[in-house]
């Protein structure tokens, strides 16, 4: 099992403990570990097998037993018996935004409700408003929200599960054979934060042994189909897995092909058209049908009289003609990123001290990095009393004053409360160099109040950005509903920045709300929301997001260095 295979078993065993009442610190201990697990480099199984892996902090003899358990029997009795202790779909309910563990554990002993078609129908018979907290306004509420549920794609696989599984496989198949060239393809190579299936494409003289090969790797599940240039597959986790398998000169023209999207491709064989020229996955051919020799897409998008466009862009939103007027934008790469403005310590829910996480930092190269720990409403994740804050103020303080090399900002996580109102009052916000706000509760709230919930905060005067803006978690929750170009005009007009959480189950803005907010001349700020410091390096997801926005340095504030970034946090913030 992978590392994410051994992190979703114990995520999910938090989920059910919470749902039960359980233990919180239990419960913290186990999301704790999931995400340490799922940050590893080194194989988790392996590390447990030699009793190594319960010497990383955070994770401790009973997680390296549960682990061992989970490698060797495919699974995890405490689980199994949660699972058989309820029934199939009950924790579904939790999908629906504005469904937490307390009201899917009250909705389903109450009322016996045990799935998300059960949810519907009670709310459409006037039953939960019965239940304590739940009225007809809440109940509309969750009818809109299954709805919204309906609409989207839950089954689509994460784009950071689906570039484990390619780097495995492209790695499995180079040590096994020789070849000449081989890159995923399709929706991962553009990055996109889901995707449907993954793509590969490989380039080799002799495919003779490929699918003896792919069948002996140990994600291999199923052959779906198996021809001499294709192998589609089934992976461990369902994920489909599509193999093109072409000759070195054809390489590049399939890679262009299959990366897409078919809107770009399209595109890009009308531009061939209008030269005379034909495009296809083979080659780039003349009316006499010769075919121009190019040894990587740059020398197609050339030929082509374009500027080469990076894969992120490739979704027909101006690229074709940005590129053919060789202006297309200077995109972020991971140099660019000076500081890291919001992550978390073992102060509330992180796995880390402080220390160890500016060292790590520091280790990265980031001139600056804020501490921004929970405050206190959010007591699931242990969020800081304003004693505790005090005692971590005076931390951060003594931190900064010996750590050369990286300027550590004190920093929070608040809490917009249900009604807008800030977790804390000006005169303890006055006392951070930063504050971050979100929303982690009462996510089922109408449109227009958690829109006007959020515009509270930004027009507060007392707050620096806004992090993960829309409150989704990929494969697991929708975001809230709120009006995103209502919050991007008011972070404009009040110069409060808007977060890419970089975290790979969030990716949150995504990119077509980060483009708008950057043509609305709203700042964006790219974090990872680190709970340890194997997370720090998720950074690389953010900027994913951020390219395929279109943006540059100019528009995203942790690219600046420390004097200006300072500038703008004291200006931003008008009352604090």
């Amino acid at each position: 099992m992978s590392n994410a295979g051994f992190a979703a078993v114990f995520r999910e065993l938090a989920d059910f403990l919470e749902f039960k009442g359980e233990n919180p610190f239990k419960i913290r201990a186990y999301r704790r570990a999931a995400d340490i697990l799922e940050g590893l480099n080194e194989d988790a199984a392996e590390l447990a097998r030699e009793g190594q892996l319960k010497s990383i902090k955070g994770i401790g003899v009973a997680i390296e037993d549960k682990t061992l358990e989970i490698s060797n029997s495919g699974t995890l009795k405490a689980l199994e018996d949660l699972r058989a202790e309820y029934p199939p779909g009950v924790m579904d309910m939790q999908k629906v935004p504005g469904i937490g563990p307390r009201t899917a554990s009250l909705i389903f002993h109450e009322l016996g409700v045990a799935g998300i078609d059960q949810l519907e129908e009670a709310a459409r018979n006037g039953r939960l408003r019965a239940l304590p907290g739940i009225g007809q306004k809440s109940e509309e509420n969750i009818l809109r929200a299954i709805a919204k549920l309906r609409e989207a794609d839950m089954a689509r696989i994460p784009l950071v599960i689906a570039d484990r599984i390619s780097e495995s496989l492209i790695d499995f198949i180079t040590s096994h054979t020789r070849i000449n060239e081989i890159s995923v393809a399709g929706s991962v190579r553009r990055r996109k934060e889901t995707c449907g299936d993954l793509d590969i494409v490989l380039g080799i003289e002799d495919s003779s042994r490929i699918s003896d090969i792919i069948r002996s790797w140990n994600g291999f599940r199923d052959i779906v189909s198996c021809d001499e240039d294709r192998v589609t597959f089934a992976a461990n986790g369902d994920v489909e897995v599509d193999i093109s398998i072409v000759k070195p000169p054809e390489f590049p023209f399939t890679l262009l092909a299959t990366t897409g999207s078919k809107h770009h491709w399209a595109g890009l064989q009308s531009v061939a058209h209008r030269l005379g020229l034909k495009l296809t996955r083979d080659g780039l051919f003349n009316e006499k049908g010769e075919n121009q020799e190019a040894t990587c897409e740059a020398d197609i998008y050339e030929a082509l009289g374009m500027e080469y466009v990076p894969p992120e862009l490739r979704e027909m939103t101006g690229e074709i003609e940005a590129a053919l007027k060789r202006r297309l934008p200077r995109l972020l790469v991971a140099k660019d990123i000076r500081g890291d403005l919001h992550m978390h310590t073992n102060w509330s829910d992180g796995g880390d001290s402080v220390e160890s996480m500016v060292e790590a930092a520091k280790a990265l190269g980031y001139e600056y990095v804020a501490i921004t720990d929970h405050s206190r409403s959010l007591k699931i994740a242990r969020g800081l009393s304003e004693m505790r804050l005090t005692k971590q103020l005076e931390t951060l303080s003594l931190l900064r004053a010996k750590s050369a090399g990286i300027h550590v900002l004190s920093g929070i996580e608040l809490e917009i409360l249900k009604d807008g109102s800030l977790d804390y009052p000006d005169s303890v916000l006055s006392h951070f160099d930063i504050v971050v706000a979100s929303v982690h509760s009462a996510f089922g709230q109408p449109e227009d109040v958690m829109t006007s919930r959020i515009v509270k905060a930004i027009q507060s005067g007392s707050v620096n950005i806004i992090a993960h803006p829309t409150g989704r978690v990929l494969g697991r929750r929708l975001g809230y509903d709120v009006d995103m170009d209502t919050v991007i005009y008011e972070a404009a007009r009040h110069n409060v920045a808007l977060e890419i959480n970089a975290y790979p189950e969030r990716m949150d803005l995504d990119s077509t709300w980060a483009r708008k907010a950057a043509q609305a001349g709203a700042y964006i700020v790219i974090n990872t929301d680190s709970h340890n410091t194997n997370e720090l390096r998720f950074m690389s997801y953010g900027l994913d997001v951020a390219r395929r926005a279109w943006l540059e340095p100019a528009h995203v504030i942790n690219t600046w260095p420390l004097s200006k970034l300072q500038t703008w946090l004291n200006r931003s913030r008008t009352r604090a």
